[in-house]
């Protein structure tokens, strides 16, 4: 064998029967020598076969490194493949997640160096990392309670595939193929219930990187593909004024019809020296005071570096200092102007801009700041 050993991850999301679509990739390889790594106790259905070896794990996590660099991976999988490895008994090995599985954990343990500083990417490799949707549930499940656990593993992937799609009108499964593509644009995705899709086939076009997994999860993604539908809408609302916090309470509080995904920072009038991030999940929406602006912090206590400085030039404003809305927001079929129209209509208004001593006494309905803060 040369190379790293090639790996995929499965990983179910809520309203799926994941395990079921990697039984059936199972059945189907003839791709050379392929080890199965399963939870232990979790299964029942997939059994030894031609060409495909079983293999039961039990999850046990293990921290190497030190210091700030110690990370938390998996030490049964790092032990399992290192081994399957160094005897050469596959060309290929399948990692069915369990439901409950950290998948960034999971990831990591291919990339965290031991005291020695060997890691497990020097013999094996993510192909592909994938997350099995169901078509028929995903876009009622994406205004539910579990569409944050949903989003979060669609931003994770790198292959998707599309289960239970053959009961879907070409409307709706056009609809789903858009939900999909505006919350991870770098995903490969397949249709899962295709006749003949085979393990060589759910490989992302580049291997799996948890670095583009981080990038993505810092803001959506604004640039438009090639080939991307007119109904995926990816776009920035930026002001300087503050919001009021009853309005924009109010606000979060309604329906954002196609609304996807929103991440960013703002400030309300009320508490006008929190820096607010902004965390929308489909149906599922949180906010939270994760710092001061630092307008609030004397200028003899600011970092000194050019970087430093040269962000704060660029954003600085007279009247409000680093201050300012800056949110990012991805869906589909949104209309941007109606949303844009309704964020302005959460900012303060001219008089109440010009009453500055009155902005702490505004009623404030959100849970944050904490008062030690």
């Amino acid at each position: 064998m040369t190379g790293p050993l090639s790996v995929t991850v499965f990983a179910g999301s809520p309203g799926t029967e994941a395990s079921l679509f990697f039984d059936r990739i199972l059945k189907a390889s003839n791709e050379g020598r392929v080890t199965a790594i399963v939870e232990k106790g979790g299964r029942k259905r997939t059994r030894p076969r031609q060409g495909v070896s079983v293999v039961s794990t039990k999850e046990r996590l293990v921290r190497l490194g030190q210091g700030c660099a110690c990370c938390t991976v998996r030490g049964d999988l790092r032990s399992k493949i290192q081994r399957i490895s160094a005897e050469q008994t596959a060309d290929h090995v399948v990692i069915q997640a369990s439901p409950g599985s950290d998948l960034t954990t999971l990831a990591k343990t291919f990339t965290v160096a031991d005291g020695e500083g060997a890691s497990l990417a020097d013999v094996a490799r993510i192909e592909g990392l994938v997350v099995v949707v169901n078509a028929r549930s995903l876009l009622a499940t994406l205004k539910g309670i579990k569409a944050r656990a949903l989003i979060e593993r669609i931003e994770f992937a790198n292959v998707i595939a599309i289960v239970e799609a053959k009961v879907l009108t070409p409307k709706v499964y056009d609809r789903v193929l858009c939900a999909l593509k505006a919350l991870n644009h770098e995903a490969r995705i397949v249709r899962g219930d295709d006749d003949g899709l085979a393990l060589s086939s759910l490989s992302g076009d580049a291997p799996f990187s948890l670095d583009s997994v981080e990038r993505r999860s810092r803001r959506p993604a604004l640039v438009e593909d090639e080939g991307t539908s007119d109904a995926i809408v990816r776009f920035t609302y930026s002001e300087r004024r503050p919001f009021h916090p009853t309005r924009l309470h109010a606000l979060l509080a309604d329906p954002w019809a196609g609304v996807l995904r929103v991440r960013g920072s703002f400030w309300v009038a009320s508490r006008a020296d929190f820096a607010v991030s902004i965390d929308v999940a489909g149906g599922h929406r949180r906010t939270s005071a994760d710092g001061r602006w630092w307008a609030t912090v004397p200028e003899d206590k600011r970092p000194t570096s050019p970087a430093f400085k040269d962000y704060l030039n660029g954003i600085w404003d007279p009247a409000f200092g680093d201050r300012h809305q800056e949110l990012s927001i991805v869906g589909v079929d949104v209309d941007e102007v109606a949303l844009r129209s309704r964020l302005d209509d959460c900012l303060l208004t001219d008089e109440e801009l010009a009453d500055s001593d009155a902005w702490a006494q505004m009623a404030h309905p959100f849970p944050w700041p904490k008062a030690s803060a």
